[in-house]
């Protein structure tokens, strides 16, 4: 049985990066928080771990980060480059900076938190969990999004939602325009109720007044067609 109290250090410089992730893989099942050292924005790293592990990375990461994980939390205290969480299926990813284009895509489950902005088409093809940005996100956010929900306390870029299927995008400052198939709402107090807890348990420090500023965006229909 796993000590919860058992704690690991690995240092990435002093591994072969073919070996990393079969190592993480065999570190998760023994320990309860695997801290990383040296990560050299590498590329997929955590990916496909599916133990109940905390991961703390020292620094950045590369593309895909946290891919296909599931139960696993893994806190990064610098930036990250594009695909973080690819298709999780249950867990928590929390980025100390920004992140490149497709934070989300396509994710089962679970929550990623980033804390400055993201790039292009975030929550790509998402169909449940979570996705907070803390900043601005950029064009087509939520392309192809199917379900779940995501909180934008920056800007929205061009295309909005688009060809959103299901799922809500909450945004608190502008929306440059919308993709097709999104509309732009007024919360309600549902709305507003679930945005104060979730914010303020991952600590963003939102004033009351802010809560009003919020809008949702939500398919205009559940079963678009785009045909002439």
């Amino acid at each position: 049985m796993k000590n919860s109290t058992k704690i690991v250090e690995v240092d990435l410089s002093l591994i072969n990066q073919k070996e990393i992730n079969r190592k993480l893989k065999e570190l998760a099942k023994e320990y309860d928080k695997i801290i990383i050292k040296n990560p050299n924005a590498m590329h997929y790293l955590g990916a496909g771990v599916v133990d109940n592990v905390e991961i703390e990375i020292d620094g950045s990461v590369g593309y895909f980060a946290g891919t296909m994980i599931d139960n696993v939390k893994i806190q990064i205290s610098g930036n990250s480059g594009w695909f973080l969480g690819d298709n999780m299926t249950n867990g928590e990813i929390i980025v100390e900076g920004s992140t490149g284009d497709g934070a989300g895509q396509g994710i089962y489950g679970g929550t990623i938190v980033v804390r400055n902005s993201a790039g292009a088409r975030t929550g790509e093809i998402m169909k449940k969990g979570t996705v907070i940005i803390g900043g601005n996100s950029g064009f087509m956010s939520g392309i192809f999004m199917m379900g779940g929900k995501m909180i934008v306390l920056g800007d929205l870029g061009d295309d909005a939602g688009e060809s959103i299927i299901n799922g809500i995008i909450y945004v608190l400052g502008d929306v440059k325009s919308l993709g097709k198939n999104a509309k732009l709402v007024n919360i309600d107090n549902e709305d507003s109720q679930y945005l104060k807890q979730i914010l303020n348990h991952y600590n963003f420090n939102l004033d009351s007044i802010d809560y009003d500023k919020f809008r949702k965006i939500i398919p205009k229909n559940k079963r678009p067609f785009y045909g002439s």
